[in-house]
């Protein structure tokens, strides 16, 4: 007796079978490249593991330590020359104020806004013709001096003149006598 597959059976069995082996295949294709990448992960870490006792050679880890103080160091150096290379410094705004004062000018107060660029000057003089003279020389100074105006002016009981001078500055004066 022969026994014969129907061919249902025959049809199923093909898709059944090229189903198996294609599950097959992409099992091993999968399996070997595991296999693959696992071996190339295995040869770099035998690559730093190598690279690791070549640096272990050249220093202690006592040395490192120092190394890493040095490098701390080094990076408060770097905040420290970017804070003083902003810095503004404003003893440069006295400096010009006194080569430009006349001489029988006082001043006695004075109030600076260095965000503001602006000086506010209070003092006092002989007469009117002296502050006259102050004023034109600040406003000569066009290099340091945006704008110049008198908030208030006065006879003391004294006869001398009494003056609030506002000075609009220019922001490079905070640099003068350096150039």
């Amino acid at each position: 007796m022969v026994f014969e597959i129907p061919t249902e059976l025959k049809n199923k069995s093909l898709w059944t079978e090229w189903t198996f082996y294609s599950v097959w295949f992409l099992l091993v294709v999968s399996v070997a490249c595991y296999g693959m990448f696992f071996v190339k992960a295995y040869l770099r870490q035998q690559e730093i593991s190598a690279i690791d006792k070549k640096i272990a050679v050249y220093g202690s880890s006592e040395q490192k330590e120092h190394e890493k103080q040095v490098f701390a160091y080094k990076k408060k150096i770097e905040d420290f020359a970017k804070i003083i290379e902003n810095h503004t410094i404003s003893s440069q705004v006295f400096a010009f104020i006194e080569k430009v004062t006349l001489p029988n000018v006082w001043f006695s107060n004075f109030s600076l806004s260095e965000s503001g660029n602006q000086i506010v000057l209070s003092g006092e003089t002989e007469n009117l013709e002296t502050l006259s003279r102050q004023i034109d020389a600040f406003e000569k100074n066009k290099e340091y001096v945006l704008g110049i105006s008198v908030a208030n002016s006065q006879v003391s009981p004294g006869g001398r003149i009494v003056f609030v001078l506002n000075l609009l500055l220019e922001p490079k004066i905070f640099n003068y006598g350096n150039q």
